[in-house]
């Protein structure tokens, strides 16, 4: 190969390597930008997990309230339906004794007393005292009636006021039950929206794990192939220093034969050699 085509080498594989260099470069922020990626969607990933855990946390304590409240509107209905069924059975009896609650207690009492008055201070006939005492019991048994009204008036007030109360719990409990279980639900989509993001940023994560390992194989790749061409320059290198070594060689013995000539002709011609002609002629002499 002439030195010419050796530079001509030189010079391709010079450039190729200068190609194949910023490639590596190329390829070296390509890895660093991926792997920084890859560590931000891990770290996003971390960040993902920990609010999972809180949110699924969170869902199970409402969970956990909801059901209790459910249960408790199940006692509440259960109290509020015998509350209504023992209403319900004394307005009944009520009802029956309806004529009774207004009479006056008091008059009845002092009817009563006035009778048991009669019988303990007068001196009766046997079948008059007998008539006031039946008079007596039948105001006693009145007597009873009319309280056992007003008691169950009572009872009914009572009641009515346990079944107000009642109500009112249930109305506060279907609210906070409708509250968890918005709640709940939102909480639920949260849930499935963040799992499906990082479904989503598990995938980027392989994606950019396969990524890296494709880059880094060809940043090998790129690697090797300097090696080779820069052994491959330098080998070209050396090759040229040879040739132009061994240019410069012939051209030294050309010079030295032509001044060997040159001596041979003054031998000829019975000339003086000097003393650069006799280092020449006996190989001493250096240019």
């Amino acid at each position: 190969m002439s030195e010419e085509e050796l530079i001509n080498s030189l010079d391709s594989l010079r450039e190729e390597l200068k190609r194949l260099r910023e490639k590596r470069n190329s390829l070296v922020q390509k890895i660093r930008e991926l792997k920084r990626s890859k560590s931000e969607c891990i770290e996003l990933l971390k960040s993902y997990n920990n609010e999972l855990q809180r949110l699924r946390e969170g869902l199970r304590k409402l969970l956990e309230e909801r059901k209790r409240l459910v249960d408790k509107r199940r006692d509440v209905i259960n109290e509020l339906r015998n509350c209504r069924e023992s209403l319900l059975r004394t307005k009944e009896v009520l009802n029956g004794l309806n004529d009774f609650s207004k009479m006056d207690v008091d008059k009845i009492r002092a009817k009563i007393n006035a009778l048991e008055w009669r019988i303990m201070t007068e001196s009766l006939p046997l079948s008059e005292e007998n008539k006031l005492i039946k008079e007596i019991g039948r105001l006693e048994r009145l007597l009873n009636r009319i309280l056992e009204a007003r008691k169950l008036g009572s009872e009914v007030q009572e009641l009515k006021a346990k079944l107000a109360a009642l109500n009112l719990d249930l109305r506060d409990l279907n609210a906070k039950i409708d509250g968890l279980s918005d709640n709940i639900l939102k909480i639920r989509a949260e849930i499935s929206r963040l799992a499906n993001d990082k479904l989503e940023i598990r995938r980027k994560v392989d994606n950019l794990r396969d990524d890296i390992q494709k880059a880094v194989q060809e940043l090998i790749t790129v690697s090797s192939r300097i090696a080779d061409v820069r052994s491959k320059y330098e080998a070209v290198k050396s090759k040229l220093r040879e040739v132009r070594m061994s240019k410069i060689k012939e051209e030294e013995e050309r010079l030295v034969n032509e001044k060997k000539r040159k001596v041979d002709e003054k031998i000829k011609r019975g000339e003086r050699l000097s003393i650069d002609d006799l280092k020449i002629l006996y190989g001493e002499y250096h240019e």
